[in-house]
């Protein structure tokens, strides 16, 4: 498993032409922030293009590098689309429980790199409390409401 900012930057690589379409952007999680379901890439050049790559093209994620089976196609939307399919940004959104207590700031995600299945967030409680205490992580999370400003963890059935 690997957190997702760890590979900011690591190239992305065509696998069948060896061609390096970009670095990678950002992770693109599914509209209930349960999966993985794309990559968002920025390629060099004089204008940077952004592309999405489909999670299921990725074909391997390496310790410098992704290697991906397609090019994926022009970034739409913002968060991108990937495939058609709405995508959430959880990073830097507040993450509460069901009954309303702050558990802190997504500072990041914990991913299977076979699957995509998120199976933990680092939270923040700000800085002096990550530096006394180090960021949490909060692992396999119980189901949550999605929200535009807000993750909800919901602990109890119902």
């Amino acid at each position: 498993m690997k957190f997702s900012r760890e590979m900011i930057g690591f190239a992305v690589i065509h696998a069948p032409s060896g061609r390096e379409v970009g670095k990678v952007r950002e992770w693109l999680l599914d509209e209930r922030c349960e999966t993985v379901a794309g990559l968002l890439v920025e390629g060099g050049g004089w204008l940077p293009q952004r592309r999405v790559i489909p999670f299921a093209e990725i074909v391997k994620i390496g310790s410098d590098a992704v290697l991906v089976a397609g090019t994926g196609l022009y970034a739409t939307g913002d968060p991108p689309l990937v495939d058609g399919r709405l995508t959430c940004r959880a990073l830097g959104k507040r993450m509460l429980s069901d009954g309303g207590d702050e558990l802190g700031i997504v500072e990041d995600f914990l991913f299977e790199e076979e699957t995509g299945r998120v199976a933990g967030w680092r939270l923040s409680s700000g800085l002096i409390d990550d530096l006394l205490q180090g960021r949490p992580v909060l692992e396999d999370p119980p189901q949550m409401i999605v929200g535009e400003d807000a993750l909800i963890v919901c602990y109890e059935e119902g």
